[in-house]
């Protein structure tokens, strides 16, 4: 069995694959499909929101075809349950070939489609060896993964049984190419997370604030996506606009919803009340001023867009302090379409192409530091123009660059008959 050392250090080591352990094994409501599949992978909520455009377009297609989606985290499957409650949602197998097997055996699929970078050796072998066609959606490889897998045959050899490879831009094309996969099979067709554009009903930013009780006038900032110590920062540039009786309201989303009580303690000690979503959700609020010197915590899966448009200002999280060289940043084409003015971290290297592009328009603001945060939150508080000028740059931004959702769709239609 391929990498069953590896599996086994996931196992051992990382919280987010032991959770779900047993559906990982196979045992789960794995019913024998009646018919045959298309299996579409992701990785976290974000490939997951990925696939809203994509399978809405799948589904108006294929209109009898049923779809099974999986996620590795299990803040992933449970984005997906949200997200497509017609649908199969499973965690992804342990990548043994016996489990796979089981999961192919019953769900009968007739194409996969994987998101980014989620090479998984028995996944893709297991099913290259049943002759099911394994496409790459939003593809992409870091620098780091590259040098790995120019050392190891074995890695360059799964990727070359992948039928065709749609990447984000031609960078990774490149890094794909120097892996021995042939041009045929690589397309540049862009970053799908440009496609985002989320309705919710056609909420609107009134509609929004009023329903959660912030007054029209009240300029908010929101922390997305922050990781441990970024909560901080927050706080110290927050408390001191506040002292300085700046017109402003912090509302703040972990990546992680286990995150919530270290958060509500730095909250704290800072002298503020901290407020969990799903407390305010029993509610009946009229009006956020009910609850003085407050900052809101949400502790709910799903829900980062509508807290983004409520908002004037973003920090994008994951981004202040180094969190290894694979990682850094979250996604900012959130916050940057809906017009919010966006400021971020350094460490941004998994969203880079995303950065430059925001960085190039003059778009977007980088800190370095919590005093950097206060410093430039400051100016903006001061320069309302500001604010707007830099939400529409960022929109533009993203406008310019959508469209790969409908080329990859176009890409996967020789896939799409029976």
């Amino acid at each position: 069995m391929l990498i069953s050392p590896w599996i086994a250090y996931l196992v051992i080591f990382k919280k987010k694959f032991r959770q779900g352990i047993w559906d990982r094994l196979g045992f789960c409501s794995l019913t024998e499909s009646q018919q045959e599949t298309i299996w579409i992978h992701g990785s976290s909520v974000g490939e997951i929101m990925l696939l809203k455009p994509l399978i809405s377009h799948l589904e108006r297609e294929l209109p009898g075809i049923p779809f099974v989606i999986t996620a590795f985290t299990s803040t992933g499957k449970l984005a997906a349950q949200k997200s497509f409650p017609k649908h199969k949602v499973f965690s992804f197998p342990l990548d043994l070939s016996f489990i796979v097997n089981r999961y192919f055996r019953r769900l009968k699929p007739r194409l996969l489609i994987i998101f980014e970078s989620e090479f998984w050796p028995n996944f893709i072998c297991s099913a290259h060896a049943k002759k099911i066609p394994v496409v790459l959606l939003n593809g992409k490889m870091s620098e780091k993964s590259l040098s790995l897998y120019r050392k190891t045959l074995f890695f360059r050899r799964v990727l070359t049984k992948i039928s065709v490879l749609a990447v984000q831009n031609e960078e990774y094309e490149r890094r794909f190419r120097l892996l021995g996969i042939p041009e045929s099979k690589i397309v540049t067709t862009g970053n799908m997370k440009y496609d985002l554009v989320f309705d919710h009903h056609n909420e609107t930013k009134a509609f929004l604030r009023k329903k959660f009780g912030y007054p029209h006038k009240k300029l908010i900032l929101i922390g997305g996506s922050t990781h441990s110590g970024e909560d901080e920062a927050l706080m110290y540039a927050f408390s001191r606009l506040r002292e300085e009786d700046c017109n402003l309201e912090l509302i703040i989303v972990p990546r992680y919803p286990e995150n919530v009580t270290d958060i509500e303690k730095v909250v704290k000690g800072f002298q503020y009340v901290p407020l969990r979503k799903t407390f305010l959700d029993k509610q009946e609020i009229k009006s956020m001023d009910d609850f003085l010197n407050s900052v809101l915590i949400v502790d709910t899966i799903g829900e980062l867009n509508s807290m983004y448009r409520i908002a004037d200002i973003a920090y994008v999280g994951g981004s202040l302090f180094y969190r290894g060289s694979n990682k850094g940043g979250h996604n900012m084409v959130e916050p940057a379409i809906l017009g919010v003015a966006i400021l971020f971290g350094p460490y941004n290297s998994a969203f880079r192409d995303t950065v430059n592009d925001l960085m190039k328009a003059e778009a977007a603001i980088m800190v370095r530091d919590r005093e950097e945060l206060y410093s430039e939150l400051k100016e903006l508080l001061r320069n309302p123009e500001r604010v707007s000028r830099l939400g529409e740059s960022a929109r533009a931004v993203i406008e310019n660059n959508q469209g790969a959702t409908k080329r990859n769709l176009e890409l996967l239609r020789p896939y799409l008959d029976p």
